[in-house]
């Protein structure tokens, strides 16, 4: 049921994203930082001005105001592109970002020569660049509360030269090489004249490298010491899936936080690819982006994100570099942004919208303990006692790990390598209690972990995890005794096979050859098979201890396999159960009655099922109302009154869910069903989903109301 249940819960997220959560972005960071956004001239369209209304509280001109721009030649200004911007900053009230002053790249070239073509003095060029900076502060100081005043003045690479020669700190640019750093001292001077009250900032990618942080952090700290009015250190965050650690990110935080009070990330989108920081592969089409691709790069902006709040005393803005993909630098195929080329919310729009706070100051115990799902031997995948999951898999050569564990692990965990070429990672928050279905996806491929026993689910034998439950006693292995379950094989004529289910028949069945026992036929769902409800949902301990109770009257379990067509996953549409009715009720049922000491009759027969069970069970159950006294439907959908004509021929409807499905569904259909005087029950499993401890909890309350 996994893939179906994966399909749910996105949509859940989907719809609570639009009503339950009314609120954007800067709605949802309030109490951290502003979250802003950079946008061009060719993003005011009604659909956009929406979205930036709707999500960010600052925003910044990409390109219309940096130098280049808006001064190509001396003397000519072109202002229709930024002033569009800032006029739009202006009547929605939003303040803005200027970005940049100073760039050695898309900058005013004519300022370093004459008319002449010959290289002008230092005393020329802080003149005209002088002039440069107090026209276009002036022009929007209004608007603009903060400069990025000089944007990447440092250079790349890890520090080492050629021979013995130690390289620069600097970029080697046309204003480096005619000014040394001076020009970034002179630049930030002529700012604070310009505006005394905006915050200057010097600005960088590839911030959180530790080499390039070294140089950034020595190079502001020089210049603070020296007066330069430096208030804060712009982080670009064009990062990618792989990188930069978040320990490296947190370090730099943290390092410029002892410089600085203001730290800005500044231009944040993080590629499915592994370029970073200025690296750029242009694409806009020709690239699928495949689920472990994107479970790793919500998994980046998430950790990110929990870095970034932790931070809030000094992080005070982070800005988004560009509104959608459609119009990103780095093009829509690298899917670098939360909102994609349609301008359509991503998942992980919501998984950076919708954090949990109690989750990011957590301190996860470390009393991880082996899951008892564990191929004999194994430690890995472990469980603690908080409901977190911890994984290890050892693949030295792959790029990425990630394992597809829905709900707590928000969807995928995604692993990290460690230097011993092992991988491990931790779900991201605690998981649901009981069973849970996963595999891994490791490059692209999938496999099972082979830490883990395996069970079918969505279609295949998926890798199974237990979470212990707080009341897993009643499924437990107890020393009392214990039923048989069998496997049969009868043939079926309409589908011209053997076919196979599984019985369960209580502990003190056949000691008396005359004694008959009641039936349930219970159904798995999508993507099971005949096995489940024995291995993942275990029927036959529920029963035992039921029994052994004294809770329960002793009675037969039928499970067989729900589908008469090979159906592959999206494929369930096809799916007719008016064939697997002729199974189960002409061919299943009278093999049953004939080969076990059961009673045949309606009143001593029971059909349930979970999810696509219930639906066949709800289908079948009114076509032959005949056959069937008790209905029973575990996240199955509902009955309503005026699908059963007559009220005395049901003896009980059962209807349940998990508290995380649809509880008011059920109790709405059973206090309807209850008012046209028919016996229903419903039943809300508490703090669980679309998942087996939901249904192992409904197998235990109807059983204790069946055959009565």
């Amino acid at each position: 049921m996994k893939h179906v249940k994966t399909i749910a819960l996105a949509a859940i997220m989907t719809m609570s994203g639009a009503s339950l959560w009314a609120q954007g972005l800067k709605d949802a960071y309030k109490n951290y930082f502003d979250v802003g956004v950079a946008i061009n001239s060719r993003n005011l369209s009604e659909d956009q001005q929406k979205i930036i209304l709707d999500n960010f509280c600052s925003v910044t001109a990409e390109n219309e105001m940096k130098p280049g721009e808006v001064h190509p030649q001396e003397g000519v200004w072109r202002w229709e592109r930024a002033d569009a911007i800032a006029n739009f900053c202006r009547k929605n009230n939003i303040k803005m970002r200027g970005h940049c002053l100073v760039w050695h790249s898309q900058f005013c070239d004519w300022m370093f020569t004459d008319d002449k073509g010959n290289e002008v003095t230092k005393e020329v060029f802080y003149k005209r660049l002088r002039e440069h900076i107090h026209t276009v502060v002036n022009r929007y100081k209004d608007i603009v509360y903060c400069w990025d005043v000089v944007n990447e003045a440092m250079a790349d690479g890890n520090g080492r030269g050629w021979g013995n020669r130690r390289p620069s700190d600097y970029r080697q640019s046309r204003l480096y090489n005619l000014c040394g750093d001076e020009f970034i001292a002179k630049a930030f001077e002529f700012a604070r004249e310009a505006d005394p009250k905006a915050l200057l900032f010097y600005n960088d990618y590839n911030a959180a490298d530790p080499a390039k942080r070294d140089r950034i952090f020595n190079m502001v700290k020089k210049m603070k010491d020296a007066g330069v009015p430096i208030d804060g250190i712009g982080m670009q965050g064009h990062y990618n899936i792989y990188g930069p650690s978040m320990e490296d990110i947190e370090a730099a935080i943290e390092k410029y936080s002892t410089i600085v009070n203001t730290i800005h990330f500044t231009e944040l989108d993080i590629r499915a690819n592994e370029e970073m920081g200025g690296q750029l592969q242009f694409s806009r089409q020709g690239v699928q982006i495949s689920d472990h691709v994107k479970a790793m790069h919500t998994d980046q902006y998430t950790n990110l994100f929990r870095i970034l709040r932790k931070h809030k005393d000094v992080v005070k803005v982070v800005t988004f570099w560009n509104l959608s993909d459609k119009d990103s630098w780095v093009g829509t195929a690298n899917y670098p942004l939360l909102i994609d080329g349609d301008l359509k919310y991503k998942q992980v729009y919501y998984a950076v919208r919708d954090f949990d706070p109690a989750l990011d100051n957590v301190v996860i115990k470390e009393d991880f303990k082996p899951s008892v799902k564990n191929q004999p031997g194994q430690q890995y995948p472990m469980v603690n006692s908080q409901g977190y999951a911890r994984f290890q898999v050892k693949a030295p050569e792959a790029k990425s790990v990630v394992v597809s564990l829905g709900l707590g692990g928000r969807g995928g965990t995604v692993l990290r390598k460690n230097k011993e070429g092992v991988w491990e990672g931790t779900t991201a928050g605690p998981m649901d209690e009981g069973f849970h279905y996963y595999h891994l996806t490791i490059d692209g491929g999938v496999v099972n972990d082979p830490g883990a026993m395996n069970y079918f689910g969505s279609t295949r034998w998926e890798s199974g995890i237990e979470i212990p439950a707080h009341d897993q006693d009643f499924y437990a292995m107890k020393n009392v005794p214990h039923g048989n379950v069998q496997q049969i094989l009868f043939w079926s004529e309409s589908t011209q096979q053997n076919r196979r289910a599984f019985v369960y028949t209580p502990p003190m069945y056949g000691k008396n050859k005359k004694t008959k026992y009641p039936v349930l036929y219970l159904q798995h769902g999508w993507g099971e098979d005949e096995t489940a409800w024995s291995n993942q949902g275990h029927a036959n301990l529920i029963m035992d201890n039921l029994i052994a109770e004294g809770k329960i009257e002793p009675f037969i379990i039928v499970m067989t396999y729900g589908m008469t067509n090979e159906i592959r996953f999206g494929g369930l549409r096809n799916f007719n159960v008016k064939d697997f009715e002729t199974v189960l009720v002409d061919e299943l049922i009278p093999y049953i009655d004939a080969n076990f000491q059961t009673r045949a009759d309606k009143n001593h027969r029971a059909m349930a099922g979970l999810s696509m069970g219930g639906m066949e069970t709800k289908a079948i159950t009114l076509n032959r109302p005949e056959v069937f006294g008790y209905y029973g439907l575990f996240s199955g959908g509902q009955y309503a009154p005026e699908d059963i004509k007559d009220a005395k021929q049901v003896k009980l409807i059962f209807q349940g869910c998990g508290s995380k499905e649809n509880p008011e569904g059920i109790k709405k259909s059973t206090e309807a069903l209850k008012a046209a005087g028919h016996n229903a029950v419903g039943y809300v499993s508490e703090g669980t989903a679309h998942e087996f401890l939901t249904w192992r909890r409904c197998l235990k309350e109807m059983a204790q109301l069946l055959f009565k």
